[in-house]
C-alpha cells in the first residue's frame, strides 16, 4: 500500500468515527430529552487511538453541557475523578449537590459537589483503570431535571 492510500485510509476511518460519534451523541441528547432522568450521562466515544483507549485529556462533557470530568492519571491507573461544574447554570445546578457516581462496570460512589461546583472523587484505594472511565454517570437523586 503506497502512501497516498494509506493517508486515504486514515482519513476515511477519522471521519467514520466522527459521524458514529455525532450520531450517538445525538441519540444520546434526544433520549436524555425524552425520559427526563435524573441522571447525567458520560460517554467517549473516539478517544480510541492505536492503541489502548485513553481518558481525553480535555476531558469528557456530560450530556447536558453543564459538568466537566477529568480523570487524574498515573500511568494506566485513575487517581480520582474530578467533576466540575460549568458556568452560571452548572453551577447552579450542582453547588452543595448529593449526587452518586455510577460507572458502567456497577461500581457506584456517593459524592458531594462543594460550594464552587467541584467534586473530587479519590480513586487511590481502588486502583481502577482509565478505561473503567469511558462512561459513567452522575445520579443526582432529585426529580427535577
Amino acid at each position: 500500500m503506497d502512501d497516498r492510500a494509506k493517508k486515504d485510509t486514515a482519513r476515511f476511518l477519522r471521519t467514520l468515527r466522527v459521524a458514529t460519534q455525532s450520531a450517538l451523541a445525538e441519540y444520546e441528547m434526544t433520549r436524555a430529552r425524552r425520559d427526563l432522568r435524573s441522571n447525567v450521562t458520560f460517554l467517549a466515544l473516539a478517544a480510541k487511538g492505536a492503541g489502548e483507549w485513553r481518558f481525553p485529556v480535555e476531558g469528557l462533557l456530560s450530556a447536558d453541557g453543564l459538568v466537566l470530568a477529568t480523570l487524574e492519571t498515573d500511568g494506566a491507573t485513575a487517581r480520582a475523578l474530578v467533576l466540575q461544574a460549568q458556568g452560571a447554570a452548572g453551577l447552579a445546578r450542582y453547588a452543595g449537590l448529593q449526587t452518586q457516581v455510577c460507572l458502567q462496570d456497577g461500581h457506584s460512589f456517593d459524592a458531594v459537589f462543594d460550594r464552587d461546583g467541584r467534586l473530587a472523587l479519590p480513586l487511590d484505594a481502588l486502583e481502577m483503570s482509565v478505561t473503567d472511565f469511558s462512561g459513567f454517570a452522575i445520579e443526582t437523586g432529585d426529580d427535577a431535571s
